[in-house]
């Protein structure tokens, strides 16, 4: 059975947590035990200790002993109040009576497994966290009566003018700005250990000679390169400076727009490039920029009315930790 990337978890580790301790009840008495009851809903240790694991993670490799420790309590303790908000949205979803169809619970699940690429690792990463499909079909509907709890009491009442549109804009023109970028090709002939450096090159120089009599580029790349994106025709995609090691980068962004370069030798073998587009550096337009502005103001404006309710939430709520 492959590996599975823990990035690539099916559910947020608040979710993945609670599908745990709520419907594994065998496996939760062994390692696992409830950590807090708000209102009719849990939190279990486990919960809290997925969502540390990344932040764990991260820390390792900056701190250690005494520091790890302070840091790893800090994050424990966002951890915990993060999840009591969660547990109180959903207590006053289900008080409310918020539904939820189940095609929007296929919707989601659906994504799930294109994100995994085939049905074979979406089931071993439901197996990784120890999650049936019905039990993932749950958590999921959880979080669509969460959001829409939140867009009812909170969403609905915000509303954004176009000076406050303007003004954001104006103030974050360096949000906006796009460096210069290249839309690159590129064929690879690798120089491994035990290759024939001078069949390499030879190959390369061949390769490049047929460019040169007219050649198409995707059809030589897809047929001959090992390096990225080789089966789409050598497509790399945008590249800014600083991407590419030093010896490509000088070459390729003195390059002019559908110009292939000569062969470019590094320590991964012969490159050859080609430009498919050049993006010179600018900033976004308003018009350009309006729906991210728009949407970074609705953040932020949400963000603090949602603060505020959930506090007057937390003061009528029961919250026991055991």
């Amino acid at each position: 059975m492959r590996k599975i990337n823990a990035k690539m978890l099916i559910l947020p580790a608040v979710i993945i947590g609670s599908a745990i301790c709520a419907a594994n009840p065998g496996y939760a008495e062994v390692v696992d035990k409830i950590a807090i009851v708000v209102n009719d809903e849990i939190i279990c240790d486990s919960e809290i200790e997925g969502m540390l694991v990344p932040v764990y993670d991260k820390f390792k490799t900056v701190y250690s002993g005494e520091a790890l420790m302070a840091k790893l309590e800090d994050a424990r303790q966002k951890a915990v109040e993060r999840l009591i908000e969660d547990r109180l949205v959903l207590s006053e979803a289900k008080k409310q009576n918020i539904t939820v169809d189940d095609r929007e619970v296929e919707e989601k699940v659906a994504d799930a497994k294109r994100r995994f690429g085939s049905q074979e690792v979406f089931e071993e990463a439901l197996a990784s966290q120890r999650l049936t499909l019905k039990e993932l079909k749950g958590r999921y509907r959880e979080q669509i009566m969460t959001r829409k709890m939140m867009d009812m009491k909170v969403g609905s009442t915000i509303s954004i003018t176009p000076v406050e549109v303007n003004n954001y804009y104006n103030n974050h023109l360096d949000d906006f700005s796009q460096e210069e970028a290249l839309k690159l090709r590129n064929i690879l002939i690798r120089v491994k250990e035990g290759t024939d450096i001078n069949k390499a090159l030879e190959l390369a120089r061949e390769i490049s000679g047929k460019l040169k009599e007219g050649g198409d580029f995707s059809e030589l790349a897809s047929s001959y390169s090992e390096g990225p994106g080789a089966q789409e025709g050598g497509l790399m995609g945008y590249v800014k400076r600083g991407d590419l090691l030093p010896e490509i980068e000088k070459a390729v962004f003195n390059m002019n727009e559908g110009e292939v370069s000569d062969v470019i030798q590094t320590s991964l073998g012969y490159h050859i490039f080609k430009i498919d587009e050049k993006r010179p550096a600018r900033t976004l337009t308003l018009n350009e920029a309006r729906r991210d502005v728009e949407e970074a103001l609705y953040r932020e404006k949400t963000n603090e009315k949602v603060k505020g309710w959930i506090e007057g939430l937390k003061k009528n709520a029961y919250i026991a930790f055991k």
